[in-house]
């Protein structure tokens, strides 16, 4: 089961983008545990934190040793945090919208907990691929033309 939390205090997250999230990556999580890869397979569920710039480069550069805001920070124990800001800019920069941005910035964690790895550009380009799939197949239908942000 995937949980979210809206911890992000310089922007609202209705309550309605909340599920829609909450129900798709509950979907993807399913079905990368399905798959039984990595050690999203023996966990019992994901939270997922929904932080501003100041919380993620907080926590980025408690664990990471790098102060600056990032989009997503995956925790093996089934804790992803989330950059809303940053999902703002890259929104911005993809011309894409900001909710598919944090969609995908969860499905981008699940994979890290399955296995995936995108240090190399060979294993960027699976793993970037995979991504887009799972997106297309669980968010696509759950957006639709509408718009969270």
């Amino acid at each position: 089961m995937v949980e979210v939390f809206p911890r992000c205090r310089s922007r609202e997250v209705s309550a309605k983008f909340q599920q829609v999230l909450a129900d798709g990556w509950n979907l993807v999580f399913d079905r990368l545990q399905r798959e039984g890869r990595g050690v999203i397979r023996d966990l019992g569920g994901i939270e997922v934190s929904l932080l501003d710039d100041r919380e993620m480069s907080e926590v980025h550069g408690e664990f990471l040793d790098d102060p600056t805001p990032t989009d997503v920070i995956t925790f093996e124990h089934g804790e992803l945090l989330i950059g809303v800001e940053v999902a703002e800019r890259q929104a911005r920069d993809f011309k894409t919208r900001v909710d598919h941005e944090v969609a995908l910035y969860g499905i981008h964690g699940m994979l890290h907990l399955s296995g995936y790895d995108d240090q190399r550009p060979a294993d960027f380009r699976v793993m970037e691929a995979r991504q887009e799939e799972l997106f297309q197949e669980v968010f696509g239908p759950l957006f639709g033309e509408t718009s969270f942000f």
